[in-house]
C-alpha cells in the first residue's frame, strides 16, 4: 500500500497548491447543499480514479458524490475540501482529507492545509507526522492550564446541547477556532490544544482526524466511547489521556 499512499499524498499536495490560488475567487455551485465548488468535485473524482486504478475493489466514501456508505473490505473516507466555506470566502485553514480503512480499521490518513503548507499524515502503528516530522499530543495535564476546542457545527440543531457543553467548559480554557474540522483534530494531535469536543454534520473528516490524534498518542472516540466510528456518529471527543477523561464526562 505504500505506493498508493505516496500517490495519494503527492496528489493532495499538488491539488492543494492549485486550489490555494483560487481561494476567495471561486463560485459556490451548490444547489441541494451550500458550500460546494468545482474543486470539491474534481478532487473527489480524481481520488476515486487513483483508488480504482490501484484496486477496483476498493470503494470511496466521500462527502459530495459518494455519500452512500459502501460495503467493502477496503474503504477510503474522504472530505475533498474540509472547510469549503472558508475556501470560498478566501479565509485560511481549509484542508484536503482522506483516510484508508481495511475491515473498519484505519490504516493511513492525510490532511493538508494548503494555506499554511502543513501536511499531517499518519500510518497505523508508525505514528503521526507534520511535514514529515513526528508529532505527539500535549503532555499538559493541569486542569487549570489545559486548552480545549469546542466545535459545534453551524448546522447543529440541538441548541440545548451546545449551551450545556459551553457552560460545562467555563472552568477550562475553551476555544472556538475558525478552521476546518479536520485541522482542529490535527491541532490536538500536534499539541497546540489538549483536547476537543466536536458536534458534527457528518463523519468524513473525523475518520482521518481521529486516526491522526490516536497515532500521535492521544484518544479519539465517539460519544459511546468507541474507537471504530460509525457513519451516523455526530459527537466526538479527543485529546491526551487526561483531557479526554475530563471531556468525556462533559458530554455524558
Amino acid at each position: 500500500m505504500e505506493k498508493v499512499y505516496k500517490e495519494i499524498i503527492d496528489y493532495i499536495l499538488e491539488s492543494g497548491k492549485r486550489i490555494v490560488k483560487k481561494s476567495g475567487n471561486i463560485k459556490d455551485i451548490g444547489v441541494a447543499k451550500k458550500d460546494l465548488t468545482e474543486e470539491d468535485l474534481r478532487i473527489e473524482r480524481d481520488l476515486e480514479n487513483i483508488i480504482k486504478k490501484h484496486n477496483p475493489n476498493h470503494e470511496l466514501f466521500a462527502e459530495e458524490e459518494h455519500d452512500s456508505s459502501p460495503n467493502a473490505e477496503d474503504i477510503w473516507v474522504a472530505d475533498p475540501i474540509s472547510g469549503t466555506s472558508l475556501f470560498i470566502h478566501g479565509e485560511p485553514h481549509y484542508a484536503l482529507v482522506i483516510a484508508h480503512m481495511k475491515n473498519n480499521v484505519v490504516q493511513f490518513a492525510v490532511a493538508y492545509d494548503p494555506s499554511a503548507d502543513e501536511l499531517f499524515t499518519a500510518y497505523k502503528g508508525k505514528g503521526a507526522f507534520l511535514n514529515g516530522k513526528p508529532i505527539e499530543v500535549s503532555k499538559r495535564y493541569d486542569v487549570n492550564k489545559i486548552k480545549v476546542i469546542f466545535a459545534p457545527s453551524s448546522g447543529w440543531k440541538d441548541e440545548g446541547k451546545v449551551k450545556e457543553i459551553t457552560e460545562a467548559l467555563i472552568k477550562y480554557s475553551a476555544y472556538k477556532i475558525r478552521c476546518s474540522f479536520a485541522l482542529r483534530y490535527c491541532y490536538v494531535a500536534c499539541g497546540r490544544y489538549d483536547g476537543i469536543i466536536a458536534l458534527t454534520k457528518d463523519v468524513f473528516p473525523e475518520v482521518a482526524g481521529g486516526f491522526i490524534i490516536r497515532e500521535a498518542g492521544g484518544i479519539f472516540k465517539n460519544d459511546k466511547g468507541e474507537n471504530i466510528l460509525k457513519y451516523n456518529d455526530r459527537i466526538f471527543v479527543g485529546g491526551n489521556k487526561k483531557t479526554y477523561e475530563i471531556l468525556k464526562s462533559v458530554i455524558v
